[in-house]
């Protein structure tokens, strides 16, 4: 089921949570994966783009979670995943609000981690690399594929299936000891 809307929104957020919730019967993961990587000169930020870019990037993923949470406990635990993004470890050029939103993510996966783990409920992050998605190769000249490919341990595209058996195997009961941390799928970045 796809629903389109404004993750800026948190009334529809929460509203989506609680319908998905009720659509399914319970909720046993939440998968909070939506952003937008904008690129930006840091002399052109206003505290408009800010506050819209981190509510784009950041806000929703809390809300999201903390509706959640109440479902989770009652179904006797859970699991919250919240996408990350390697460019923020690499402090790539033209992302300043988009790596600061996603470096905060990883700070919010420990905390939630943390306060929920009494409850049952793990939380992770996942740190894709660059992810081969046509949204991606619009940015990405022949020559720019290369250095994706030369700065990768593993010479091959990161594909969103890829990044999909990660989150596959964390919301798994085999990964059940994992919560609190980042787990990469990036192909070695280095």
């Amino acid at each position: 089921r796809f629903v389109a809307g404004d993750l800026k929104d948190l009334d529809f957020v929460q509203a989506q949570v609680a319908a998905a919730h009720d659509a399914l019967g319970g909720l046993h993961v939440l998968v909070n994966n939506a952003a937008n990587d904008d690129r930006h000169a840091i002399a052109d930020v206003t505290p408009e783009y800010w506050d819209e870019r981190m509510a784009v990037n950041l806000r929703h993923l809390f809300f999201a979670a903390q509706t959640a949470v109440p479902f989770m406990e009652a179904a006797g635990g859970g699991v919250i995943l919240n996408f990350g993004s390697i460019s923020w470890h690499l402090a790539l050029d033209q992302l300043s609000l988009y790596q600061t939103a996603k470096a905060a993510i990883e700070g919010m996966t420990r905390a939630m981690a943390r306060e929920l783990g009494e409850r049952n409920i793990r939380v992770c992050a996942i740190v894709p690399g660059n992810v081969q998605t046509p949204r991606q190769e619009k940015w990405y000249t022949p020559e720019g594929e290369r250095e994706i490919l030369d700065a990768q341990c593993l010479k091959a595209r990161v594909q969103p299936a890829d990044v999909a058996a990660l989150a596959l195997f964390l919301a798994s009961d085999d990964a059940r000891m994992c919560t609190g941390h980042e787990y990469f799928v990036d192909a070695g970045w280095r």
